[in-house]
């Protein structure tokens, strides 16, 4: 998602004697601007001058075939963005400026706004079908904040290029509740023209447009929590939104960033019981909803109006996304499409680990990916006697390396550039009192497990970039489906961290390997399946139940969850609505059992008499006619779907009825 910068902008006067020093030092003495114009601008600086090659002065627009091409690929961002282009524009027809839309990569899309200033534009190709991305026009507000990700000012001489000096923009990126970039808004005009009004019109207006879009096509098996300090605001541009898919976050909107007080990369993935101590029910009406006492900070509120929106709605033909709806959730609270884990022997795993995790000592979790490692610490967390404390999950595989230690020990203010005023305090500081997760452990960089194992040893974290040490109280529970073991012996991973996680080891098996997990994948499958009415052919429930799950749980939930999606309520999936992977698997299967049959099928034809081969072709022909008529009638009738399912053309099947109707006919006779 975006990532926060510190206001880069307060000065926006187009004439600075500053900014004419740092011309003069990074353009004529090649020194550092840095302390002369903001932040945002110098690094941008920096980047050009790597890039001059590829600086363009003289753009030529795209062809109007090939912008129309551009224009039909963004049709989406278009319908949202336009009727707020148009706003813009009406609200700032005094001064003389134009409103743009550009796309991911910089091409401006539209432009509405002031004719009189709409010929001084072109002359310097800010108009519909050029690239302002800053690879070709250096540092300006659309290439910048989209290299940025935040919304930025440009004015005059801060551009990098020269002719766009008589230019002062200001632009603020349009991104997806994923963090995706969907394009960018930009007011551009004469320097004096940019004041602070329009920085905050312009910025209101992107975020009325990601609202719009945000909820305009929520995918399905996902719901939206909505909350905000007013109850007046939910419904607004302006109130918080959280996506939800299998009770974890998996998008957030910038309100939601901004009063959660963290980043997108530390949002993604978390379960959502991880923050709230309670969620809106299912009953559509607004609720208080409350962070988790060890996440609330000072000086801010921790307490909101909230609601759900989300694709039930839709689901049950209402299509008004502004209703609230809710999320199915089962009797235990665990929310329908959740994989059914649990059996005896890992109950037992479970109770014993839950012992040892009480007395202190790390829980290393062996498995392969998708087998439920995360669910098994969720169980632990809960079963133990730290289960009031926080449950901090940590994807050691999923930080970018450079980010993990800042993620993890916590900074303090200017610790490094891009550092958060007031510091962080790190994953470890907010576990204390619960459970720390580090899952695929096996990824931590070396230098970070001598970190991790001094912690371990001494309770006490050190932030990065000096301050005292702070005291950590938790439990800490790991996974991996490395060899810790075999990577410890080769120096991937440090052999006194791996002696000091082994003591207690749960090997979880994969679904194939689970006794009785056939009739688990199957009771899945029921779960998911009937709420809507739809059922599975018995050569598709063959292929689901023989399958073996290299992805285990995780695939298992996705491939239903889409089958789920893709079928019409009271249908039949057939094997020809599988995924690829798994219809390929059953028909191997099936071609191999006949390839066992057949030779020895056909030896003994030879050893047999006449009479008794003509015995057999006769068997054959009946089970042949057997299988045609099973595979018609669990198709309803429809020739197409079982000749698909039986892996042969439809005129094979509709000559097979002919002949049966001409041989009855001739019965009758």
């Amino acid at each position: 998602m975006a990532r926060t910068h510190p206001s880069d902008q307060a000065e926006i006067s187009p004439v600075s004697t500053q900014l004419q020093l740092a011309r003069q030092r990074f353009f004529e003495e090649g020194s550092n601007p840095d302390g002369l114009i903001p932040e945002l601008i110098a690094r941008s600086w920096r980047r050009c001058a790597s890039i001059s090659a590829t600086l363009s002065e003289s753009p030529e627009p795209l062809p109007h075939q090939e912008l129309s091409g551009r224009r039909d690929a963004q049709g989406r961002l278009r319908r949202h963005a336009l009727p707020e282009l148009e706003a813009l524009a009406e609200a700032l027809s005094p001064s003389r400026v134009i409103v743009l839309l550009a796309d991911p990569q910089g091409m401006v899309l539209d432009a509405a706004g002031s004719d009189a200033f709409m010929s001084k534009a072109q002359r310097v190709a800010l108009m519909p079908g050029v690239d302002w991305s800053e690879l070709h026009r250096g540092t300006n507000a659309i290439g910048t904040a989209l290299t940025e990700i935040s919304p930025i000012t440009v004015l005059g001489t801060q551009h990098y290029l020269e002719q766009n000096a008589s230019l002062g923009c200001t632009a603020a990126p349009l991104l997806a509740p994923d963090g995706q970039i969907m394009g960018v808004l930009d007011v551009s005009g004469d320097p004096r023209c940019i004041q602070p009004q329009t920085v905050g019109l312009v910025r209101m207006a992107a975020q009325m447009i990601e609202h719009r879009m945000a909820l305009d096509n929520v995918p399905r098996h996902t719901e939206i929590l909505r909350f905000a300090h007013d109850r007046a605001l939910i419904g607004s541009h302006r109130e918080a939104l959280l996506w939800i898919r299998n009770e974890s976050i998996v998008g957030a909107n910038r309100a939601a960033l901004r009063v959660l007080g963290m980043t997108f990369e530390q949002l993604r993935g978390r379960f959502i019981d991880d923050l709230f101590g309670a969620l809106p029910t299912t009953d559509c009406e607004q609720f208080d909803l409350s962070l988790h006492p060890w996440l609330a900070r000072p000086g801010r509120s921790a307490s909101w109006a909230s609601g759900w929106v989300g694709h039930g709605a839709a689901v049950h033909g209402a299509g008004d996304l502004k209703a609230v709806a809710c999320a199915p959730v089962h009797p235990d609270g665990r929310s329908q499409g959740a994989p059914i884990i649990g059996d005896p022997e890992r109950d037992g795993q479970l109770e014993r680990a839950v012992r040892v995790m009480d007395c202190g000592i790390p829980v290393l979790v062996l498995g392969e990916s998708g087998v439920g490692k995360e669910i098994f610490a969720r169980q632990l967390h809960k079963r133990g006697q730290r289960r009031d404390g926080p449950f901090v999950a940590v994807n050691c595989a999923a930080v970018p390396e450079g980010l993990i230690e800042a993620e993890l020990f916590g900074y303090e203010e200017g610790a490094f550039t891009g550092a958060r005023r007031k510091g962080q305090s790190g994953l470890i500081r907010e576990a204390d009192g619960g459970v720390l997760f580090l899952d695929e452990i096996g990824d931590m960089p070396l230098a970070l497990q001598a970190r991790l194992l001094r912690v371990l040893q001494d309770h006490e974290v050190k932030p990065l970039g000096g301050g005292r040490q702070q005291p950590v109280d938790f439990a800490l529970v790991c996974a991996t489906h490395r060899d810790l073991k075999a990577m410890a012996a080769e120096g991937g991973f440090r052999s006194d961290l791996y002696y000091r996680l082994q003591h207690f080891t749960v090997r979880l098996p994969a679904l194939r390997d689970q006794a009785g997990g056939q009739a688990r994948i199957e009771e899945f499958l029921q779960s998911m399946l009937s709420p809507r009415r739809i059922q599975l052919s018995p050569q598709a429930r063959d292929a689901l139940l023989s399958y073996l799950w290299p992805g285990n749980w995780r695939q298992l939930v996705a491939v239903t969850q889409t089958l789920v999606a893709l079928a019409e309520p009271d249908s039949c999936i057939e094997v020809a609505d599988l995924p690829d992977d798994i219809r390929h698997a059953w028909r191997d299967k099936r071609q191999g059992q006949r390839s066992t049959w057949g030779p020895s099928a056909s030896v003994d034809v030879s050893r047999k008499g006449a009479g008794e081969g003509r015995l057999q072709a006769t068997e054959l022909r009946a089970l042949t006619e057997s299988a045609i008529h099973a595979a018609i009638a669990s198709c309803s009738g429809n020739i197409s779907r079982a000749a698909r399912l039986l892996g042969v053309h439809r005129s094979t099947l509709y000559r097979h009825n002919l002949q049966e109707r001409q041989n009855n006919n001739s019965a009758q006779r």
